[in-house]
Parts: structure tokens; C-alpha cells; sequence
């Protein structure tokens, strides 16, 4: 990844709309040469996919936690399951299998607390291997997910 690179991404990471023109005036490029950064950025696996960011309190959700599952370690099928039916439920933003005593991380949304102790009841805890799920209820969001590229390698 070189400097053009780093520029095109820290462009795309604040505002992914922007066209291969605008992208090029900002980083001393043609909008063709752009456009070839960012495919081989995409081609390398560097970039996998564009996305939006969305407001979950304006789309009815007015809680979000994050849960710490903790699984049955002894049995592989289990926690092979529980991905396949964490993958499938709306309310699970995201799922992170961790290293330490907690063995999944999720962030969750739902349109209020009473759907939330439902959906942990009902959805989670209910899952086959499910030993323990711990919520920490969000507050406040300090700082939302940013692109690092400073430290990032050349190649």
C-alpha cells in the first residue's frame, strides 16, 4: 500500500460517495488512476466491501449492548452452531469470537429493553452450548468505527 493508497482511503472511510473525480483532486491523481487504486485495493482483499452507516436509534432501535456469550468449550459442534444461528438473527449486528474467558463478543439491537430481555431469553440463552451471555447496554457512542492507515504497511 503506498501514500496515494492511504489518501484514497481516508477519502472513501469519511465519505464513501465520493466520485473518482473528487477522489483524484484531492490526492493529485487522474480519476482513471483512482479508479485503479481502488479496484486493486479491492482485488488485494484490503477493501472488502463498501457499506453505509446507519443510525439504529432512527431506524426503532433504541437499545444496543454488547453481549458476552460464554460456550460450552468441549464440544466443537456447538459453537459450530452457534455461529450458524447467530448469522441468522437481525437483532446481531456483529459477532466476534474472542480469545480469553469470554468466547463471543455480539452487538445487538432491539426497539426497546423489554424486546431485549426477551430476545437474550429467548433467542441466546436458549442456543445449544450457551453457558452465559453478559450485556453491557450502550450509553453513549464516543467514537465510531475510523479507518487506521498511518500505520499500515508499504509494499
Amino acid at each position: 500500500m503506498n501514500d496515494f493508497d492511504k489518501q484514497i482511503l481516508r477519502l472513501l472511510a469519511d465519505n464513501g460517495r465520493l466520485s473518482w473525480t473528487e477522489i483524484a483532486e484531492h490526492v493529485n491523481l487522474s480519476p482513471s488512476a483512482v479508479q485503479r487504486h481502488v479496484q486493486q485495493m479491492q482485488a488485494s482483499g484490503l477493501i472488502k466491501h463498501f457499506t453505509i452507516a446507519l443510525d439504529t436509534k432512527k431506524l426503532g432501535h433504541e437499545v444496543r449492548s454488547f453481549v458476552e456469550v460464554k460456550m460450552q468449550r468441549s464440544d466443537v459442534a456447538l459453537a459450530k452452531q452457534f455461529r450458524e444461528i447467530i448469522r441468522e438473527l437481525p437483532q446481531v449486528q456483529s459477532c466476534y469470537k474472542l480469545s480469553g474467558s469470554v468466547d463471543f463478543i455480539l452487538d445487538v439491537v432491539a426497539p426497546n429493553l423489554e424486546a431485549y430481555g426477551q430476545f437474550l431469553e429467548r433467542e441466546i440463552l436458549s442456543i445449544p452450548g450457551v453457558l452465559d451471555a453478559s450485556s453491557s447496554i450502550i450509553l453513549e457512542e464516543v467514537k465510531a468505527y475510523e479507518v487506521m492507515v498511518e500505520s499500515a504497511r508499504h509494499d
